[in-house]
């Protein structure tokens, strides 16, 4: 694969995670708009906690390709970590 196939695939799939990372928030949001934690039943809690891990689990797919797209730009690297493959993420059950 090319550099250039591989920076559009980055790309595709950094929109793909931003896409479900916005849906999970607003779900987040959704739940609790407008009430209290301790307002909350624990199925309310139950949901929330589910989807909350969702959400995390989208936003740190996404911080990973962002890191993998910065870490090909000269002076553009995140930091002296080594690459993370996003596959590689744990996935809540």
């Amino acid at each position: 694969m090319s550099d250039n196939n591989t920076v559009d695939d980055l790309l595709q799939r950094h929109k793909a995670a931003l896409t479900a990372y916005r849906e999970w928030d607003e779900k987040v949001e959704r739940l609790l708009k407008g009430r209290r934690m301790q307002d909350l039943t624990p199925q309310d809690m139950e949901s929330y906690r589910r989807v909350a891990a969702e959400r995390d689990v989208a936003y740190d797919q996404m911080r990973h390709l962002e890191k993998q797209l910065l870490d090909d730009i000269p002076d553009a690297a995140t930091g002296p970590y080594p690459r993370v493959n996003p596959k590689d993420a744990r996935k809540p059950k």
